[in-house]
């Protein structure tokens, strides 16, 4: 056998266990009634890796609460700043705008006697 030969007979042989393999799994896949499509595939993963995320999220909220209270205490101020900062705005103008003490009290003008 030539060299060119043996190589073509070593490509086929090749090319036959792909395609085997490649039929196998494909009968296997068609033949399970369990089978997802890959729309499904990707959504189960995708809930199965938010569930493992949520799950190391409450592990470490658990294991370091004062860190989580303060987190959550700063994302509400910074969710109501605009009102906080409202309500900071109206204080200061009723303080600034309220009599200073010396304006409660004015004394009497004096009224001449030759009036």
């Amino acid at each position: 056998m030539s060299r060119g030969s043996r190589q073509l007979a070593e490509a086929r042989a090749a090319r036959d266990a792909a395609r085997a393999a490649f039929d196998a799994q494909l009968h296997r896949l068609r033949g399970d009634p369990q089978a997802q499509t890959i729309g499904e595939r990707l959504m189960t993963r995708v809930g199965d890796d938010a569930r493992g995320g949520m799950e190391r999220a409450l592990d470490v909220a658990q294991e370091s609460k004062g860190i989580a209270a303060a987190t959550a205490a700063v994302l509400a101020l910074w969710f109501l700043r605009g009102p906080i900062l409202g309500w900071l705005g109206d204080l200061w103008e009723a303080k600034t705008d309220s009599p200073d003490e010396t304006e409660l009290f004015t004394p009497p003008e004096e009224v001449s006697p030759h009036a």
